[in-house]
């Protein structure tokens, strides 16, 4: 499983002038495309070099961390908190 295999994030979709546009807003990435696929394809490229960039220099859980993902132990992948909000913890009052 590589990096961006690991990773659950947004993609926010739109047209932009004649072509079209793919966000992925926690990362702060947009790409462009002629179809909406397109876009989502050059999206999800930008977002795996990013990734891959990160984790060479060793900071992909502090950059990930920061963007507003957290480490889901139950899948063991990184999620965005946009997508599916981190549980509470369980308090019992005795």
């Amino acid at each position: 499983m590589t990096v961006k295999d690991r990773i659950v994030y947004q993609t926010l979709e739109s047209r932009a002038g004649e072509g079209f546009q793919a966000v992925c807003p926690e990362l702060l990435i947009t790409a462009f495309g002629d179809t909406p696929q397109g876009a989502r394809d050059a999206l999800r490229q930008q977002v795996a070099d990013y990734l891959e960039d990160c984790d060479a220099l060793g900071a992909l859980d502090e950059a990930l961390i920061e963007a507003g993902f957290y480490f889901d132990d139950d899948d063991g992948i990184w999620i965005s908190n946009e997508l599916k909000p981190v549980k509470g913890p369980d308090i019992v009052i005795l």
